[in-house]
């Protein structure tokens, strides 16, 4: 009779502590959704993590992840090199931004695509993630880096164009082309 006692107390004091917690979401100014899963801020999608006093690191994808997307046009490239490096090969349909420009030529563009996908010609990628930064602070929602930059793309066959940027006022794009390391 005293484990039957016992199990039943343990229920009481459970259900006491479920009532007390649901009490106090329902009076919190900010309460949990009882229908969503709960996920760390660090899951959310565009979340990256950062060391105090440095931007924010913005999320990679791979050229493996970033081709069928070129290929399918389901998402924007933004080429954050200079002008003249433009001009000599870019990513097919990339549009030119080069770190430090403002976006507004570019913004309306890439609200088309619910990925944008920035590279520059250092694998270290710090003009695309500067480049990217801005994109985010401007609202651009689903933004990520090129790991390898430019020359992973060249080494895996990505298909490329050359010419220069139409939005700069420098000029057309010219037809596609396979580029090779």
């Amino acid at each position: 009779m005293g484990l039957v006692r016992i199990a039943l107390e343990a229920l009481a004091i459970s259900l006491a502590g479920a009532l007390i917690g649901l009490a106090a979401n329902a009076l919190s100014p900010r309460p949990a959704s009882l229908r969503e899963p709960v996920r760390a801020q660090a899951e959310s999608p565009g979340a990256a993590c950062q060391l105090p006093g440095q931007m924010p690191i913005v999320p990679r994808i791979s050229v493996q992840e970033a081709a069928p997307l070129c290929a399918a046009c389901t998402a924007a490239f933004v080429d954050a090199r200079s002008p003249g490096e433009y001009a000599r090969g870019h990513v097919l349909g990339a549009l030119h931004l080069a770190p430090g420009e403002p976006p507004d030529l570019v913004l309306w563009r890439l609200s088309g695509f619910k990925t944008v996908i920035v590279y520059d010609r250092d694998p270290s990628c710090q003009q695309a993630d500067a480049v990217a930064q801005d994109l985010i602070a401007r609202g651009v929602a689903d933004v990520r880096v090129l790991t390898g930059a430019w020359p992973a793309w060249l080494a895996a066959g990505g298909p490329g164009s050359s010419g220069s940027c139409a939005l700069c006022g420098e000029g057309g794009e010219t037809g596609p082309r396979s580029f090779a390391p």
